[in-house]
């Protein structure tokens, strides 16, 4: 297995003393960290660096303000990265770095957008891989995950692309689910073509971070597990923490690829999909078979939502609420950014009704919408 180094993260702010302590404090030896004002960034520190922190706010930069010229001017963070990525993919080298913003300020990058825009929508949208608000409790261990996974790319994209994918998603051949999973892979419009074709390794990262982990793809967050399991989110993290035999068939579904644990946990939808068909006999429909099969897996009660088929509803923001309705008492809605290859994004009727925006995002041929 190879081998690397600790990650090496570039913080660019124009309070660097701030942030140092907030480093030190949260990463300490995990990861090779340094943070510079903007006036002090070399080539050599973005060479150096698997991912460059950006702050979205430089009020103190009075070597910038002093200028002239517009064009020498970043007025922002944004504005900056961007110049700071031409110049990385501009020298020819093996090594990647991703870009992302850190920021307390939020609202002023969304601008125009509406307010609840997600980072990953904001981030694909400004050319970048994330956006980290400072208010985020989790944001460095992010950070350390997504400069981890910068690490394990291939600095120059093989020509077998298809198991380079394979292996960065730590997908196993001789899994039982192995051919279903990858179909469904192929199916997320995995970029193989671009990669293939001497494209840029930082494509599979965007691609992960932009497109699926955020929705319900091939990759599941524990709200359309439960769904499909016909249990509450807490009954499922109740199973979770022990280590029942229902426990262990969940976290061998659990998805251990690069970026693992970036959005939380996630779990290979065809693997569970044939879990709950072999457990049922075949017969999916059958909600009192599944159960019971369940139950011997966990060896105690559990506690059925009362859906079937259950569906996963989504807030005005589209994220899961972990209200469970049936098809029949929500309505599939198609958001603007919604991927098409993912899983419905479905919303409880009344709440659509009232929503104008909600409302366009609506087939217009659903009779139950006047």
């Amino acid at each position: 297995m190879k081998k690397f180094d600790r990650p090496s993260i570039l913080a660019i702010d124009d309070k660097p003393d701030e942030l140092v302590s907030q480093f030190a404090l949260d990463l300490k030896s995990r990861v090779a960290a340094r943070v510079i004002h903007p006036q002090d960034v070399e080539m050599s520190d973005l060479e150096d660096a698997d991912l460059v922190l950006v702050d979205y706010r430089l009020e103190r930069w009075q070597e910038r303000d002093d200028l002239s010229t517009a064009s020498l001017q970043p007025a922002t963070g944004m504005a900056l990265a961007t110049i700071l990525r031409e110049q990385v993919d501009r020298n020819e080298r093996d090594r990647l770095t991703a870009f992302a913003l850190h920021t307390a300020h939020l609202g002023d990058i969304k601008g125009r957008f509406p307010s609840g825009t997600a980072q990953h929508v904001l981030a694909r949208l400004n050319n970048l891989e994330w956006i980290f608000p400072k208010t985020e409790p989790n944001r460095h261990n992010q950070m350390l995950l997504l400069a981890k996974a910068v690490q394990r790319l291939p600095g120059r994209w093989p020509d077998d692309s298809t198991s380079t994918i394979r292996q960065l998603l730590d997908m196993d051949e001789n899994d039982g689910s192995f051919q279903s999973c990858w179909h469904d892979v192929r199916d997320c419009r995995v970029p193989i073509n671009e990669l293939t074709t001497g494209g840029h390794g930082i494509l599979f990262i965007r691609w992960l971070l932009h497109q699926v982990l955020p929705y319900p793809t091939f990759l599941w967050e524990e709200h359309w597990v439960a769904a499909r399991l016909a249990i509450s989110i807490g009954v499922l993290r109740d199973i979770l923490a022990g280590d029942s035999d229902l426990a262990k068939d969940l976290k061998a579904m659990r998805y251990s690829g690069i970026l693992a644990g970036f959005l939380g946990d996630r779990w290979w939808r065809s693997a569970l999909e044939d879990y709950v068909w072999e457990l049922s006999g075949g017969s999916t429909v059958d909600a009192d078979q599944l159960r019971n099969a369940l139950v011997k897996r966990a060896r105690v009660e559990l506690d059925q939502i009362d859906a079937n088929p259950a569906v996963v509803c989504v807030d005005t923001d589209l994220r899961p609420t972990g209200q469970f309705l049936t098809p029949m008492t929500a309505i599939a809605i198609h958001p603007d950014h919604w991927p098409p290859f993912a899983d419905s994004a479905w919303i409880d009727i009344e709440t659509v009704r009232h929503d104008a925006t909600l409302l366009s995002a609506v087939d217009p041929l659903d009779p139950r919408i006047e």
